[in-house]
């Protein structure tokens, strides 16, 4: 493994001296040898909600107090609009076209490429990460280089299709001040905090206080909460030998250009984010100079005296901060999740100064020293020639070999959950070119009505749901999701003929799309139709050997059909895949008690036991385990 991450440093190395790209041959003198560095990336938190820089929505007083104390960029930017791809920005100091991870469903940043955490695991540091939420789960590849990795346990369970399982931030910090307090040797920390991501609802008192504001009623809970961590890491001395870096993933739009959320639009309503660097030693002042999350790596390396990777397509900021001007002035920015999930046309873009340039069917130039909200486009005006060839060099110079689409790769836990936040992709069929009528802009009503559809479902206005969707389907055949959500709907219903109907359909019109057949999948096993679930699984498991859900899917519809070793294998495959996976413990438990009932084995009993108490280990109020178990142990 080392060795193949050698490789990818040496070929990149060659790249970038062919492309005449800065290197930093030597590492710098260190400013803060041997400091313990902290990263705190707070998910979906906008710029503008951190009081230091405007007190106009909420304070946060213990985050301003630790930007007071620290070099602030304030006009610092994400690369990418997700919550995966842009964590992997941060953790690997690279562009998505240089890693691959382009979205959050599909996509896992493979082992081959060195993070962050490696680097300074290398250093002999010891390296711990606690993480709020499961699109960052282990699986997903930024566990690499973490002696701890404290994910969000999504080995629970969620109870429908629309619930969100995550940790709220003192069940991410608490655990986090025990693990640094019992380090008795340098140490490199990153805590992830996901409250103020949808839905808004934050804990007393705060939703109260922001009754009418909830988002910044989570902001104002999750500064709360890491004043804790910084009151203790003040006491206890170990501020003073500490680097801490203070991000988001992405901002959130609140009616911005029409958008709500993010992962759709790239506008500074999303791609602006709070970034600070306190350090010992440091002189606290402004920055107003462009940054971005790939230039977080080699800073780290500069502030601790490390050689930095050559290959890193950031670049430390302190030069920056000492008044040099950037090496390399644009900060590029995609979009990608239309892409996968639309077959809309891919977003890219990049800002120079203060000019920003979204490059779409219909062109969109802004700026921001004029025109901070972005709502005079002057892509007329501008020479948009250079500016697409400017792109193309930036495309051509930050291209790696990129990651493969692990199409599903995630547990039928996650995909509830990833449900839950409208994150459902899948490979769009490719076209010549794209034009106006497949530009983000023209289709983004498509995706507002497609919000309100899913609103309703949750609301339970479900032939409501049902038009919209239908509606969307009309226009928009290839967006898979709409099959998808559809089809929950039709069955919320009773309507099961129906349900089955809208996959078969999305399939007739996506023919061989990995999402869609496990959904025939599920779909069929929900019809009892053991046979025909265990075909279009088979597919999957075929197609994509690295999904467990399928696996364990498959294992149960084996089960249903009596080939009772095809099953056990299917489940085995699933947990091997990912070893916190209930739902395939929870199966194999009850492919043993059926074993048991048969055979009256006793080592079938004990198995069943095992099995169960597996999946209780991970979700302990799990129901059909806790009756599983009770059959096993009372049945004679």
């Amino acid at each position: 493994m080392r060795a193949k991450k050698a490789l990818i440093l040496i070929g990149a190395l060659a790249g970038a001296l062919n492309a005449g790209l800065w290197l930093p041959a030597f590492a710098a003198a260190p400013v803060a040898k041997d400091a313990n560095v902290l990263l705190i990336t707070v998910d979906t938190l906008r710029a503008d909600r951190v009081s230091y820089i405007t007190d106009k929505f909420v304070k946060t007083p213990h985050i301003d107090s630790l930007a007071s104390r620290s070099l602030v960029f304030t006009n610092a930017y994400a690369h990418s609009t997700l919550t995966r791809p842009s964590h992997t920005n941060i953790m690997t100091g690279t562009m998505p076209l240089y890693h691959g991870v382009s979205d959050n469903p599909g996509f896992k940043l493979e082992s081959g490429y060195l993070t962050l955490a490696e680097h300074l695991k290398a250093a002999k540091y010891r390296t711990g990460a606690f993480i709020g939420c499961a699109v960052l789960d282990s699986r997903f590849g930024l566990n690499q280089g973490f002696d701890l990795y404290y994910d969000s346990g999504m080995g629970i369970q969620t109870p429908g299709p629309f619930d969100i399982v995550q940790r709220t931030a003192d069940l991410v910090i608490n655990p986090a001040r025990i693990w640094i307090a019992d380090q008795s040797s340098k140490w490199f920390c990153w805590i992830h905090l996901f409250d103020p991501h949808a839905p808004y609802d934050p804990p007393a008192p705060f939703k109260s206080q922001y009754a009418a504001d909830p988002y910044s009623g989570e902001v104002a809970y999750t500064d709360a909460q890491l004043g804790l961590l910084f009151d203790e890491l003040e006491k206890s001395g170990a501020l003073a030998n500490t680097i801490v870096i203070f991000t988001s993933d992405h901002g959130e739009a609140f009616g911005e250009k029409d958008e709500t959320y993010h992962g759709f639009f790239a506008y500074n309503s999303v791609l602006h984010v709070p970034l600070f660097a306190y350090y010992p030693g440091v002189k606290p002042d402004r920055i107003d100079v462009n940054a971005g999350h790939c230039d977080i790596f080699p800073t780290v390396c500069e502030l601790l005296g490390l050689a930095a990777p050559a290959y890193l397509q950031g670049e430390s900021l302190l030069p920056i901060a000492a008044g040099a001007p950037r090496k390399r002035p644009e900060i590029y920015f995609e979009s990608m999740s239309p892409y996968f999930n639309l077959d809309a046309a891919p977003l890219a873009g990049f800002l120079r100064g203060r000019t920003k340039f979204i490059d779409q069917p219909i062109k969109e130039v802004y700026d921001l020293e004029a025109d901070p909200g972005e709502e005079m486009n002057i892509a007329s005006s501008a020479d948009l020639q250079k500016l697409g060839a400017d792109l193309e060099t930036l495309r051509k110079d930050f291209k790696g070999k990129g990651t493969k689409q692990d199409l599903k790769g995630m547990t039928g836990d996650v995909r509830k959950f990833m449900q839950s936040l409208s994150y459902i992709s899948g490979r769009p069929a490719r076209k010549g070119g794209y034009g106006i009528g497949d530009d983000l802009k023209t289709l983004w009503p498509l995706v507002q009505q497609m919000n309100t559809a899913v609103e309703d479902l949750r609301a339970g206005r479900t032939d409501l749901c049902l038009k919209k969707i239908n509606s969307i389907l009309r226009i928009r055949p290839i967006y898979v999701s709409a099959y998808s959500i559809l089809s929950d709907a039709y069955f919320l219903l009773g309507r099961t003929d129906q349900a089955l109907e809208i996959v078969k359909t999305g399939l007739s019109r996506n023919p061989d799309n990995l999402p869609l057949m496990s959904k025939l999948g599920q779909v069929l096993i929900k019809l009892k139709d053991f046979g025909g679930a265990v075909e279009a699984l088979l597919f999957c498991t075929e197609k994509d050997p690295n999904d467990p859900d399928n696996f364990n899917l498959l294992g149960r519809a084996y089960m249903e059909t009596g080939k009772f070793d095809l099953a056990r294998d299917a489940l085995e495959q699933a947990i091997a895949l990912y070893p916190k996976m209930v739902a395939a413990y929870n199966n194999l438990g009850y492919l043993d008690l059926l074993l048991f009932v048969r055979t009256k084995d006793e080592d079938y009993r004990e198995s069943a036991i095992a099995s169960f108490d597996k999946a209780l280990a991970l979700d302990p109020q799990l129901q059909s385990a806790l009756k599983g178990k009770e059959a096993a142990l009372n049945r004679r």
